[in-house]
């Protein structure tokens, strides 16, 4: 490989290293973008849950009313008990469901840090690829000067 090449080579290998440092960034860019996405999502999910337990609120007060002037207080009693089943059916279905997102999540922050490292352990081998290089290429323009 001659003395042009070689720059050549050096020059592409520069080139490169500018694309993988603009990769990182728009990475990051997107990391951070989907980052607001997703707590946009999870306000809107908070404000829908919020009204239909309003409205949940209401429905019952206005069946709570309806039953206490036709019905006995045995029956309310029991439509009570049922309404806690319920609820805490519902209450341990969504615990789970948490749990398990919540597993999600911390998988994939590790897996994203990983991927953060292993780029930056390439980035550092690719730099000091480079630099040998060049410390190669002035070397030889010391000893064979073309």
């Amino acid at each position: 490989m001659n003395k042009e090449e070689m720059k050549e080579k050096i020059a592409e290998l520069s080139e490169k290293m500018k694309g993988l440092e603009d990769k990182a960034k728009d990475s990051i860019e997107s990391a951070q973008i989907a980052g607001l996405y997703a707590k946009d999502k999870v306000d809107v999910a908070i404000n829908e849950t919020k009204s239909s337990a309003n409205a949940l609120k209401e429905n019952f007060r206005i069946f709570s009313e309806k039953v206490k002037g036709k019905a006995s207080s045995e029956l309310i009693k029991a439509q009570m008990n049922i309404d806690v089943a319920k609820k805490e059916l519902e209450a341990k279905k969504e615990e789970h469901d948490k749990t398990k997102l919540a597993e999600y999540i911390e998988d994939m922050v590790e897996y994203a840090s990983a991927c953060v490292e292993l780029s930056l352990l390439a980035a550092e081998e690719a730099k000091l690829a480079t630099l040998e290089a060049a410390g190669a290429q002035a070397e030889y323009d010391e000893l064979y000067g073309e």
